[in-house]
C-alpha cells in the first residue's frame, strides 16, 4: 500500500506544467462595431516538462455573446526549447453592439489528449 502512495507521489512531482507569462489576463475593447470587434493579449508558455502535440481549449463565461480563441491553436511540441512559445488570446464579440458590452471570463487550458496541463490561464474580458 505504501509503495501505492509512493507512485502517485512521484507522479505527481513529474506531471507536466505550465509556465505562463501572466495569469491572470485582462482583455479589454470596444464593443462599438459590434459584431466582429475584438482585443487580444499576447501570451508566452512554456510546458515542464516538455509535451507533444498540444492543443489550446478555450471556454468564455457567455458563448452566445463573446468568443476566445488562440493563435495558434495548438503546438507539435510545448516546452521544446529554452525560449518559451508565443500565444495570443483574442476576444471578440459574436453579438451586436449594445448586446456585447459587459464583463465575462474564460479560460485557456492546455491538453494533451484528454490530459489537462494545468494550470489553466484566467482571462476577464471586458468589452466597454
Amino acid at each position: 500500500m505504501v509503495g501505492a502512495y509512493m507512485a502517485v507521489g512521484f507522479a505527481s512531482l513529474t506531471a507536466p506544467k505550465a509556465l505562463w507569462s501572466a495569469n491572470p489576463v485582462t482583455i479589454t475593447f470596444s464593443g462599438s462595431a459590434g459584431t466582429g470587434s475584438s482585443g487580444s493579449v499576447g501570451e508566452v508558455v512554456k510546458c515542464a516538462p516538455k509535451v507533444d502535440n498540444v492543443v489550446f481549449h478555450t471556454t468564455v463565461s457567455n458563448p452566445t455573446k463573446v468568443s476566445l480563441s488562440t493563435s495558434p491553436g495548438g503546438e507539435t511540441t510545448c516546452g521544446r526549447g529554452p525560449a518559451p512559445d508565443a500565444v495570443t488570446v483574442t476576444a471578440s464579440c459574436i453579438v451586436a453592439a449594445p448586446d456585447c458590452k459587459g464583463t465575462y471570463t474564460g479560460t485557456v487550458t492546455i491538453l494533451e489528449g484528454y490530459t489537462n496541463i494545468s494550470p489553466t490561464l484566467s482571462v476577464t474580458i471586458v468589452v466597454t
